[in-house]
Parts: C-alpha cells; sequence; structure tokens
C-alpha cells in the first residue's frame, strides 16, 4: 500500500524541536548549532527551570506531541496551541493519543500539564527572540516542498527532503508528515506510528556569514575527510549493509559508527532504506554531483 506524504509547518513545531535539540544531550556534538549556542541558551535559564526542563523532556522521549500539533484545529502559534492543548479535556487526550496508537501514560493530563508549562519557559525565555528570518524561511520551505507534491511522487519528494531516506510503502503505513526544522540541523528524526510517520528534516534557512562555505559544502567536504567515512562509503559500494554489518566490517564501537554515520547522512552521501523498522545503507554517489564546481565557485566568489 502506498503512502501519502504531507508537508505541514507551524510555529509551535520549530518551538518544540529546539527544546528537544537543546535537551538532548546525546546530540549536540552532531549539531551545526554547536555547543556555543547550548552555552549561551543555558545562560538565560535559572538552573531549577533547566533542571525541569531535562526532568519533563526526558518523561516526554517516548510520547510524541506531534500527533497533537497536527491534530490542532485552532490557531499553531506557540501559545495559540498550547491554550488549545491546555484546555483539552483527559478524554480528548487519549482520543488523540489512540486515533495514532500511541502509548499512553496512566498520568497524561499531568505530564500535558508539565510539558506545556516547560515550552511556556522555553518561548519565553528564548524562542519567542530568535531571528524572525528563521521562522519565515521555514514557512518558505514548507510551502515550496508542498508545491513538488504531484500525487505520485510522494517517496521522491520525501527522499529529497531528508537528504537521502528511502522509505519504503507497508501494509499499515498510509500518512507520512514532513516538518521542515533548523535548530536540530543537520538530523532527521522520525517517530513512527501505527499508520502515521512524522518526520523533522534539516534546512539552511539563514546564508552563510560573508566568505564563509555553505552549511551544505562544509558538512559534504567534512564527511570526505576522514579515512573512517570513506572506508564506510567503500563498503556500501554496490550493496546495502545495515547497522551491526557495518559495525562488524569497521571494527569501531557501536558509537562512533553511529557518529560516522550520522555524518555522512547530513552530508548526503548515504541513502538510509527504511522498510517498517528494518534500516540499512547504501551509498549514494548523487550527493557528489557538481562538487568540484561548488568548491570553484565558493573558490573564486
Amino acid at each position: 500500500m502506498e503512502y501519502k506524504v504531507m508537508v505541514d509547518f507551524a510555529p509551535i513545531y520549530e518551538c518544540i524541536a529546539s527544546l528537544n535539540a537543546f535537551i538532548g544531550k546525546q546530540n549536540h556534538n552532531a549539531m551545526d548549532a554547536g555547543i556555543s549556542w547550548i552555552r549561551d541558551v543555558q545562560s538565560r535559564f535559572a538552573p531549577v527551570m533547566l533542571q525541569k526542563m531535562k526532568e519533563v523532556m526526558k518523561l516526554t522521549d517516548n510520547f510524541s506531541l506531534s500527533p497533537y500539533v497536527w491534530s490542532c484545529p485552532e490557531d499553531r502559534s506557540v501559545g495559540g496551541f498550547l491554550d488549545w492543548f491546555d484546555a483539552l479535556a483527559p478524554g480528548d487526550l487519549y482520543e488523540i493519543a489512540g486515533r495514532f496508537g500511541q502509548t499512553v501514560p496512566s498520568n497524561l493530563a499531568e505530564l500535558r500539564s508539565s510539558a506545556a508549562e516547560v515550552i511556556r519557559a522555553w518561548d519565553t525565555g528564548y524562542f519567542s527572540s530568535i531571528d524572525p528570518a528563521i521562522m519565515e524561511g521555514l514557512q518558505q520551505e514548507a510551502a515550496a516542498r508542498a508545491a513538488l507534491l504531484n500525487g505520485s511522487n510522494d517517496m521522491e519528494v520525501y527522499e529529497t527532503a531528508t537528504a537521502g531516506m528511502r522509505l519504503y510503502p507497508s501494509e499499515t503505513l498510509k500518512q507520512v508528515i514532513i516538518t521542515p526544522q533548523y535548530h536540530a540541523r543537520p538530523l532527521v528524526t522520525s517517530t513512527l506510528f501505527d499508520e502515521f510517520m512524522f518526520t523533522s528534516y534539516s534546512c539552511d534557512i539563514l546564508p552563510p556569514e560573508e566568505g564563509r562555505p555553505a552549511p551544505a559544502l562544509l558538512r559534504l567536504t567534512r564527511a570526505l575527510s576522514d579515512e573512517t567515512r570513506l572506508f564506510i562509503l567503500r563498503l556500501l559500494t554496490g550493496k546495502q549493509l545495515n547497522f551491526t554489518e557495518i559495525v562488524k566490517e569497521v571494527g569501531l564501537s557501536k558509537s562512533t559508527i553511529h557518529y560516522h554515520l550520522i555524518a555522512l547522512r547530513a552530508a548526503g552521501l548515504v541513502i538510509v532504506h527504511t522498510a517498517s523498522k528494518n534500516t540499512s545503507y547504501s551509498l549514494r554517489l548523487e550527493a557528489l554531483n557538481g562538487l568540484p564546481g561548488r568548491i570553484e565557485e565558493y573558490l573564486e566568489g
């Protein structure tokens, strides 16, 4: 059964994505924003609030807010969504979660209130003051990406948006919602339910500083500058390997291979084949198309 792709965007998506990027310590070294962004944001919040953010977001690790954002019929600004979310009766909270097949915690109403409080604090202390060009750019990206859908190219649009994630049809998957995000670049994250998948894909919205290379070019050249990553690409030439097979062939720790695959995925150098819950990798040579010309253009620019 073929799935359908829908592009969706609202400010609340990026607000939650930016909070998750800040809290998700395991991904800090892989993000373009870097540790300097983390330290800058930390300085804006009292230690007690930082601790509460970590505790609440940890509790929601296995409970995604995306189904609620997508289901919200009201204004989906940060304040508009939270007003609607806060006003939902417990029965409505459970009904939306059940519609997506999401595992429902017994303290859902309490968890909702805690999450809403933390998101409001995040919006006040950080998100409401970000460069407006970020939100404008994400809105434009979503509109441009949606315009590419023609009713028969859903898989292609998904793979292009995610720079190489190939999502195969399954018996259950019916709807894929993709959302552009800025703060967690270059990471791509997905949450899979029975019939729905939500994918947040990376977008370079702001132009680089004068004289600096574009982020996409920088990710590509960095990915190619490492011996282990080149070896992984050689292993993936002409075949698909899963994560365990790559670890075995390379002979390094799982955490190290995970880090290298993030770099290769960010550069668009691998295709991530996803069928149900099975994932494998292969080489994506088209990422190298025009590389000499792009380098020449940058050097002469």
